[in-house]
């Protein structure tokens, strides 16, 4: 049923809108343009952050190369360091040079003109041990701290040669200090030497062995300074 309203105008009851209406379509549209503001805010820090981490990422990236090397130069750098260790621990224990020692043999190779050697060996510990058991085992013997093992040879066919050219090692000032076991069982062999006018040579090892000896426990020779 359409109602329609006769009265004249001026005699009419205003229509208006309710105010607490209103208000709450005021105040959700604040709201809305606050979170939108929010949201645009929002999206542009996340902008500056991903920026960021782009920028942190290339950075990190860039620097791989220097943290690799830095990891070499550190293990090398331990390693380094176990080595010098080591060799202080060597040295602290071992009172002569090796330089010294390999001079006083050729001093007594240069001696016995007829004697040569096919190589010099050094060994140490268990392994020195084991050496002079092979070379020498008829004498009892453990303990020994450092050896030197010789390959050696003499022209001809007589043992005399081989004989005098391991006294002359026993008796070298410095080897008799330091390096003062001989092995007693002497093995050798003849072996035929075509372009030596002698023909034949007697093939023989020595091995020269420091039980230990320090500048504290091995008497110095009368008139010489200790070795350092």
């Amino acid at each position: 049923m359409i109602k329609i309203n006769l009265l004249p105008l001026d005699k009419r009851k205003t229509e208006r809108t309710p105010l607490k209406g209103a208000g709450l379509m005021i105040a959700d549209a604040l709201v809305a343009g606050v979170v939108v503001i929010l949201v645009i805010i929002s999206l542009i820090q996340i902008g500056h952050v991903n920026t960021q981490i782009d920028q942190q990422t290339k950075t990190l990236a860039s620097l791989q190369d220097d943290v690799r090397k830095h990891d070499q130069l550190l293990a090398k750098s331990i390693q380094l360091q176990k080595d010098f260790n080591d060799l202080e621990m060597i040295t602290a224990a071992r009172p002569f040079l090796w330089s010294e020692v390999f001079d006083a043999i050729w001093d007594a190779v240069n001696k016995h003109k007829r004697v040569w050697l096919d190589t010099i060996e050094v060994t140490d510990g268990k392994q020195m041990d084991t050496k002079f058991k092979q070379m020498d085992g008829k004498t009892p013997f453990q303990g020994g701290k450092y050896g030197i093992a010789l390959k050696s040879h003499v022209g001809g066919i007589d043992v005399k040669g081989m004989t005098a050219f391991r006294g002359e090692l026993k008796e070298n000032e410095v080897l008799s200090r330091f390096f003062p076991v001989v092995n007693f069982d002497t093995q050798w062999s003849v072996m035929e030497q075509k372009e030596f006018a002698d023909k034949f040579s007697i093939d023989f090892d020595v091995l020269l062995v420091n039980m230990g000896q320090t500048s504290a426990n091995t008497p110095v020779p009368t008139g010489k300074k200790a070795t350092p």
